[in-house]
C-alpha cells in the first residue's frame, strides 16, 4: 500500500510582508501627513488668536499689543496659504503643494522678524533694509499666487473648457508674478509705462480666469449625469471561478472566455430540431 503524499504547506506571509504589500499604506500615510499639517496649522493659529485676545484685555495702545495682533493676523493668513498647499498632498501635483507650504513658512518667518526683531540695523543701513523689504514683498506675492494656484489645481472636471482655461490661467498668474517681481527689484522698471500697462492687463486676465474657470467647472459638474457603476464580482464568486478554473486545468480568464464563447455561439440546424 502506497503512502499518501503529504500536500505541501503553503507559507503564510509574515506581518512585515503583508504591511509592505498593503496597497492602502500610501493612502494612509498621505492622510496622516495631511492630518498632521492641519493639526499644526490649527494649533498655531489658535495660540496666536488666544494671545491676541489676552493682549486686547489689557493695554490696547501699547506696542506689545500691536505686535501680538499683527502676529495673529500674519499667522492666520499664512495658515490659510499652508492649508491650500496641503490640499494637494497625495495628488500628482503634490510637489506644488509642498512648495506652497515652504513659501508660507518663509514668508511667516520674514514677517515675524520685521514685526518683532530689528532687521533695519539702524538708519544708516538703508540698502539692507530695502533688500529685506523687497524679499518679504516677493515671498508674500509668491505665497499668495501659489495658494490661489493650489486651489485651481483641485478642479476635477476635465472638460474642454477647463483643459484650455486652466493652463492659460496658471500661465497668466505666472506671467503677472514675474512682471511684478521685475518692477519690485528693478527700480527703472517703474518708469516704463508700457510694462506697467501690460502688467495690469495680465493681472486682470488672471483674475478673470481665477473666477471663470472654477465657476465653469462647478456648472459643468452640476449638469453632468453620474456614470453608472460597473458591475463587479463578489469575492466569493471570484473564489468559485478560480476553483473551477483549477479543476479544468486552465486560467480563470481562459475559462470565462470559453464559457462566453459557448454562450454566444449560434446553434446549428440539428441543435434546433
Amino acid at each position: 500500500m502506497s503512502q499518501p503524499t503529504p500536500s505541501p504547506s503553503v507559507p503564510r506571509p509574515s506581518a512585515a510582508t503583508a504591511s509592505v504589500s498593503d496597497p492602502n499604506a500610501p493612502r494612509r500615510s498621505v492622510r496622516i501627513l495631511r492630518r498632521t499639517i492641519v493639526i499644526v496649522i490649527v494649533v498655531t493659529f489658535s495660540l496666536a488668536a488666544a494671545g491676541g485676545i489676552i493682549v486686547l484685555l489689557g493695554d490696547v495702545e501699547s506696542e506689545a499689543t500691536f505686535k501680538v495682533i499683527g502676529t495673529t493676523a500674519l499667522t492666520g493668513a499664512v495658515s490659510v496659504a499652508a492649508f491650500c498647499g496641503a490640499t494637494l498632498i497625495g495628488r500628482r501635483v503634490q510637489w506644488f503643494g509642498i512648495g506652497t507650504i515652504g513659501l508660507a513658512a518663509v514668508t511667516l518667518g520674514l514677517a515675524l522678524w520685521f514685526l518683532w526683531g530689528d532687521p533695519f540695523g539702524g538708519p544708516d543701513n538703508y540698502e539692507f533694509w530695502d533688500f529685506l523689504f523687497k524679499a518679504l514683498s516677493s515671498f508674500a506675492l509668491l505665497t499668495a499666487v501659489a495658494s490661489v494656484s493650489s486651489l485651481i489645481l483641485l478642479l476635477t472636471v476635465r472638460t474642454q473648457v477647463v483643459r484650455i482655461g486652466l493652463p492659460i490661467t496658471l500661465g497668466l498668474l505666472a506671467a503677472g508674478t514675474c512682471l511684478t517681481l521685475v518692477t519690485t527689484w528693478v527700480e527703472s522698471a517703474w518708469e516704463l509705462e508700457w510694462l506697467n500697462r501690460i502688467n495690469g492687463i495680465v493681472w486682470i486676465l488672471a483674475a478673470l480666469g481665477v473666477v471663470v474657470v472654477p465657476l465653469t467647472s462647478l456648472l459643468l459638474k452640476a449638469g453632468t449625469k453620474p456614470a453608472e457603476a460597473s458591475p463587479t464580482l463578489s469575492p466569493s464568486m471570484l473564489e468559485r471561478v478560480d476553483a473551477a478554473a483549477r479543476a479544468e486545468g486552465v486560467t480563470a480568464d481562459a475559462l470565462i472566455d470559453r464559457l462566453l464563447t459557448a454562450e454566444s455561439r449560434t446553434p446549428s440546424a440539428d441543435e434546433c430540431r
